[in-house]
This record gives C-alpha cells, sequence and structure tokens, in this order.
C-alpha cells in the first residue's frame, strides 16, 4: 500500500500550542505516513524549520513538499514568473525561488537529523503564458541541484482553458506526462484541481488514468471541489474542499475517491503516495480536523 500524507497546513489550527496539539494527534494515527508541507510556510525561516522539526512527528518518513503557494505568490506579483515561463527573467526568477528550497530543505534535514521529505512538488507556471519547452528547461536545470535525497514530481493544477476563469491556468496534463517521461520523474494529480479544470469529476479519473498509462502517476491526492460558492470562497475555487457529505456541495464523495484509486490501480506499479489535504471550518476541534482526513483515508482503503 503506498504511503498516506496529509496535507495537514491546510486544516492547522491557529497558535503553536493548537498547531502541535494537532501535529501530536496526527502522529498518533498509523495510517499517516508524513504530511505535505507549503513552502515557504513553516521552511521560511530558521526558527520556524527549528520548530518543524521538533513537532512533526518523528516517524513521519513520507513528507512532501509543495512549491504552489510560493508559487501563486510571486505569479500574483509577476505574471512572468514560473519554471515554465517563456519569459527567460521569469523562469529565471523560479528557479531562484526553487535554490531558496533547496537551502531550506538541507536546513531542515539537519534540524531534524533525519531526510524525511521524499517528494517536492512544482508547478508549470505561469498562468496562460506557459510553455513546455520552458518547462524542460528548467526540469534540466533543476536535476543538477541536491534536493537531499528528495524526488521531483509535477503537480497538475488546471490547465489555461480559453474563456474559463483559470484557478491556475499552467500547462495541460499532456504536455506534462511527456515532460516527465522525457525527465524521468513523476506527477501527481491533485483530485479538486483537475475538477476544477474541468468542472466534474470524470476529469480526475481520466487524469489519472492518463498518468497511470504512461506509468509516471506518482501520487494522488484528494482535495475536493465544487460549483456553489461556501465557507470556503467563491464556486469552482481551488479551496481543498472536505469530502461529501462534510461539505455537501463538494462533488468528492467516497464513490469519485473510489473511482480515481481504481484508475490508479490500473499503473504497472503501485504509486508513491495517496493523500488528503482539506480545509476545515475555522471554530473546529483538531479532533473534528482529524476527522475531515479521516473520512477520506476510509474511503480511499475502502
Amino acid at each position: 500500500m503506498p504511503s498516506f500524507v496529509v496535507g495537514a497546513y491546510a486544516s492547522l489550527p491557529q497558535g503553536r500550542e493548537a498547531q502541535e496539539t494537532y501535529y501530536d494527534l496526527l502522529g498518533e494515527q498509523p495510517w499517516i505516513a508524513g504530511t505535505e508541507l507549503p513552502f515557504p510556510g513553516d521552511l521560511a525561516d530558521t526558527a520556524d524549520r527549528i520548530w518543524l522539526a521538533g513537532h512533526l512527528p518523528k516517524h513521519w518518513r513520507g513528507n512532501t513538499v509543495t512549491v504552489i503557494p510560493g508559487t501563486m505568490q510571486h505569479v500574483w506579483k509577476d505574471p512572468n514568473f514560473g519554471l515554465a515561463s517563456p519569459d527567460e527573467d521569469g523562469r529565471k526568477a523560479a528557479l531562484a525561488f526553487m535554490k531558496q528550497l533547496r537551502e531550506a530543505l538541507a536546513d531542515f534535514a539537519q534540524w531534524r537529523s533525519s531526510q524525511d521529505v521524499k517528494f517536492i512538488e512544482i508547478h508549470s507556471a505561469p498562468t496562460r503564458t506557459a510553455s513546455r519547452d520552458a518547462m524542460a528547461a528548467s526540469l534540466d536545470a533543476l536535476a543538477q541541484f541536491d534536493w537531499s535525497g528528495a524526488k521531483l514530481v509535477i503537480e497538475h493544477c488546471d490547465k489555461y482553458i480559453e474563456g474559463q476563469k483559470p484557478e491556475k491556468g499552467f500547462l495541460p496534463i499532456e504536455d506534462e506526462i511527456a515532460l516527465c517521461e522525457s525527465a524521468g520523474i513523476g506527477l501527481t494529480v491533485n483530485w479538486g484541481r483537475s475538477v476544477v479544470e474541468g468542472r466534474t469529476p470524470e476529469t480526475a479519473v481520466e487524469h489519472v488514468e492518463a498518468a497511470a498509462k504512461a506509468g509516471v502517476l506518482s501520487g494522488l491526492m484528494f482535495s475536493g471541489a465544487g460549483p456553489e460558492e461556501t465557507q470556503y470562497g467563491y464556486g469552482w475555487i481551488d479551496g481543498h474542499l472536505p469530502m461529501n457529505p462534510d461539505e455537501p456541495t463538494s462533488l468528492m464523495d467516497a464513490a469519485a475517491i473510489r473511482a480515481a484509486v481504481r484508475a490508479a490501480q490500473t499503473q504497472g506499479h503501485p504509486v508513491d503516495y495517496l493523500g488528503a489535504k482539506v480545509c476545515v471550518p475555522k471554530d473546529a476541534t483538531v479532533e473534528e480536523r482529524l476527522g475531515y482526513l479521516a473520512r477520506i483515508h476510509e474511503a480511499v482503503v475502502a
């Protein structure tokens, strides 16, 4: 069975004391092998890295890092920013950002006294103008970096579709699969981001099937999505909605989760990790926060 990781940062309570309690509770769950860490997030500076290294459960050896938060922060400021940018200055800025992650990861491993980050999820920004050739050049450059033992994977986000307001608007999954094949790296599908692209749960299954057929499917993360405005944001937001019925407007129910898992199992070898990343109500207790993740895991293994 692949490792199961939780994107705990999406459901993290406010305040260090509550966060420490939450990590302790997650660490007690035998089905959780690690978490998805956002960059910059708590990897941003030395003090936060020391805190994270000390409070992330010691037996979690299947952690991942996603650079989507920092990527989007940069894209909002500079629309030319991205590893797939046809603008050379924008692409170089994205590579410089990745060098910051490389250094943060090495420092985190030192404070952790162990290298427990197995995968780094990268993305084919910028919005609308992403270039497959530019992304290939960036992958060549990133292959020369020392990632402290972690492997790069491309995480698919919604592609740019003319006439549809993009959440990310990056490269089509067909291009990303081809890039993974050429670079010898894996691809991760986030259920919600694929559904935001296609406006239907079938898109997530199609994306998983395509990556599995090519033999490059490395990860499958479950975040919900839906057409209606909720406490998590506007309709079709990349907002990590809980599964249905925890969030009744979410299109991600147990049957949809199982369909995506079955599609992943068509690959000739198992995926490296499965996972859940959902937002929760702000006033939820740590036990309730765990419950939102546990119910997704139950659907995955059913």
